[in-house]
C-alpha cells in the first residue's frame, strides 16, 4: 500500500514513494542482495518472513518508469531512556538494483527519508542503524547538524555441534510474563533503551525454572543466512575444505546457516550454568549448530557471559563488532549523556 509520495520529477520518471507493505520488486530486490562489505557477505534466506517481523515499517522506494531501482526499509519503536519512552526509526536494509548502483541513487532516497523520519519520529527522538565498524553512516536526524551516539556491540558467538536438548527447558508461559519482564528490568537497570515489555514474546523465551520460578532464559529467533564469503583461514576451511569433508559436511552447511539469535538475555549471578542449557536448547530446538548474541561492550552481562560460559569451538569463527550508530533528536544534556556513558541494548525486537 502506497502511504505517500514524497517526491517525482516528470521529467525523467523518477519518484520517491513511501510504502506500509512491501512489493514483488522490493521483495526480489531484497531477496537477490549480498550483505555485508569488507568481512563476512551472506544473503538472507527467507526475506519475506523477516520482514513480517517488522513492528510498525516503512518502504521507502526510489523508482523509475515504475521500475523500482534502490529501497530502503525502515521500522518505528519505542525505547525507554531515563524512564521516558522515545520514539525511533530503526534504519533495517537498504539495497540497490545491481546495474544502478554508483549512481548516487541512495543520496536522493536517503534525503527524503530524512525530512519524513524528522516529521514522525518525536521529541525526544532518535535513529539507528546497526552497521560494520569501518561504515560511516548517519541519518543526520539530529538539530545539532548530526549529534551522534555510537556503541560497540561486539557479535557473540555460541555453538555446540551436538545440541542436546534439556527437558527442564520450556516456553515462558503467559502467566509468567509479567514476573520476567521485571527480572530483566531490574537485571538491566544500569542500561538503557529497554523495550522488554513490548518485545518479550512468550511462544520465542525459552527458560528454566526451579520451584521459585523462572531462573534463567533467552528470547530464541531463527536467522537463516547463505554465506557467500568469510575473511581469513576460517572462511577458506569452512566455506571451501569442510562441504568436501565425508561426515563433517553435514554438521555445518554456510550456505544453507541456521543461526539462532538470543535476546532478551536472562542470566542473573549465579544461574550461569542454568541459562547455557537454554542455549543449548534452542540449538537443538531450531535445528541449528551456532547461536548469536549481541551486548554491548560496556556491558558487565556480556563480560560475565564470556567469563563464565563454554561458547563453543566454533565461537572464534565470527570476529569482530558491530557499531550501534544513533542520531538523536530534540534531547536534553542529561539524557544525550546518559545515552553516551551507559550501556545499550540491542533489542529483541530489531529485525536483523
Amino acid at each position: 500500500m502506497t502511504l505517500k509520495t514524497l517526491w517525482s520529477d516528470a521529467d525523467t520518471g523518477k519518484a520517491v514513494t513511501c510504502h506500509t507493505a512491501p512489493s514483488e520488486q522490493t521483495v526480489a530486490i531484497l531477496d537477490q542482495t549480498i550483505w555485508g562489505s569488507r568481512a563476512t557477505r551472506y544473503r538472507i534466506l527467507g526475506v519475506s518472513k523477516k520482514l513480517a517481523r517488522l513492528r510498525d515499517p516503512r518502504y521507502f522506494v526510489l523508482s523509475e518508469k515504475g521500475r523500482e531501482l534502490c529501497v530502503f526499509v525502515l521500522d518505528y519503536c519505542h525505547k525507554n531512556l531515563m524512564g521516558q519512552s522515545c520514539g525511533a526509526w530503526h534504519f533495517v536494509m537498504a539495497s540497490t538494483v545491481t546495474d544502478r548502483q554508483n549512481e548516487g541513487l541512495a543520496g536522493i532516497l536517503i534525503e527524503h527519508i530524512r525530512d519524513y523520519c524528522l516529521e514522525t519520529v518525536g521529541s525526544p527522538g532518535f535513529g539507528f542503524a546497526y552497521v560494520e565498524e569501518s561504515t560511516v553512516f548517519s541519518l543526520k536526524l539530529s538539530e545539532q547538524i548530526g549529534y551522534a551516539v555510537d556503541a560497540e556491540i561486539p557479535l557473540t558467538l555460541f555453538s555446540r555441534l551436538f545440541p542436546r536438548p534439556d527437558r527442564e527447558v520450556s516456553a515462558l508461559r503467559e502467566d509468567e510474563l509479567e514476573a520476567v519482564t521485571g527480572q530483566l528490568q531490574t537485571l538491566y537497570q544500569d542500561h538503557e533503551l529497554d523495550d522488554f515489555r513490548a518485545t518479550l514474546k512468550p511462544e520465542e523465551f525459552m527458560c528454566i525454572r526451579d520451584e521459585n520460578g523462572v531462573v534463567a532464559g533467552a528470547q530464541a529467533e531463527l536467522l537463516n543466512w547463505s554465506v557467500q564469503s568469510m575473511p581469513g583461514l576460517t572462511g577458506v576451511l569452512l566455506l571451501k575444505v569442510l562441504p568436501h569433508v565425508p561426515g563433517l559436511n553435514r554438521f555445518l552447511n554456510l550456505r544453507n546457516l541456521r543461526i539462532v539469535r538470543f535476546g532478551n538475555i536472562l542470566m542473573p549471578e549465579g544461574a550461569e550454568a542454568a541459562f547455557f542449557e537454554v542455549l543449548e536448547t534452542a540449538l537443538a530446538k531450531h535445528d541449528a549448530k551456532v547461536g548469536l548474541i549481541m551486548l554491548d561492550a560496556r556491558s558487565p552481562m556480556l563480560t560475565r557471559l564470556r567469563e563464565k560460559g563454554q561458547l563453543g569451538v566454533l565461537s572464534g569463527a565470527l570476529k569482530g563488532s558491530a557499531k550501534l550508530h544513533i542520531d538523536v533528536v530534540g534531547m536534553d544534556d542529561a539524557m544525550l549523556e546518559r545515552l553516551s556513558k551507559q550501556p545499550l541494548l540491542v533489542s529483541a525486537g530489531d529485525v536483523f
